[in-house]
């Protein structure tokens, strides 16, 4: 049982290695919310693209069917 107490009293007496950011630690969590915001902006400046521009009202035929379910004249 000595043992044991004597190596966790050594272990207690050790230097921790204590490895420094490179900025504040509030820093990390605010630059991670900003990049997230930007990332939630440019998905919703393109949610609906699609809808903006209605393809143009035409009345030619571009099937070259005369609206007959398909049917092409001449078969």
């Amino acid at each position: 049982m000595q043992n044991i107490t004597a190596a966790v009293a050594v272990a207690a007496e050790e230097a921790h290695v204590v490895n420094e950011l490179i900025a504040p630690d509030w820093v990390f969590g605010v630059g991670s919310f900003a990049i997230l915001m930007l990332m939630l902006v440019a998905t919703m400046s393109l949610r609906s693209v699609s809808e903006r521009h209605p393809a143009p009202a035409t009345d030619v035929n571009v099937h070259g069917s005369a609206g007959h379910g398909g049917q092409r004249s001449g078969h």
